[in-house]
């Protein structure tokens, strides 16, 4: 059965250096995946629904910041809560420009448009 929490991890037990060529050589493996359909099967792999929902949810937070919506407009589209939007907030103001990045790369839209889409995802009325 597949467990609902994420393994605890002591960064203290592994020195940085060490964490560093971990990590890299982790993002060397993803970019090295040819397709789509391979990251897909490999986060499959790697993480549990409920950790790569998480993971995307993340994701449409930062588009729906960088296209200006305010914390009710995310709150209402994809019902986070206000301090899953903060701290993505301070990743995109304070990141090393990796949520930036990712959304430049998938295209963003207007505030409207975004929080339709997102709507219907969850579910969720539209105000």
């Amino acid at each position: 059965m597949e467990p609902n929490y994420m393994a605890r991890y002591r960064e203290t037990r592994l020195p940085k250096p060490t964490q560093d060529e971990v990590w890299d050589e982790f993002c060397a493996v993803v970019y090295s995946l040819r397709s789509a359909d391979d990251i897909r099967r490999f986060l499959r792999d790697l993480l549990n629904r409920q950790e790569r929902l998480m993971l995307a949810r993340r994701l449409q937070v930062a588009k729906m910041l960088q296209a200006g919506a305010s914390y009710s407009d995310i709150i209402d589209a994809l019902g986070v809560g206000k301090q899953t939007i903060a701290r993505v907030q301070r990743w995109l103001h304070f990141g090393r420009d990796g949520y930036k990045r990712a959304i430049r790369i998938s295209g963003t839209s207007d505030v409207k448009t975004l929080k339709r889409k997102y709507s219907v995802y969850y579910r969720r009325k539209i105000k």
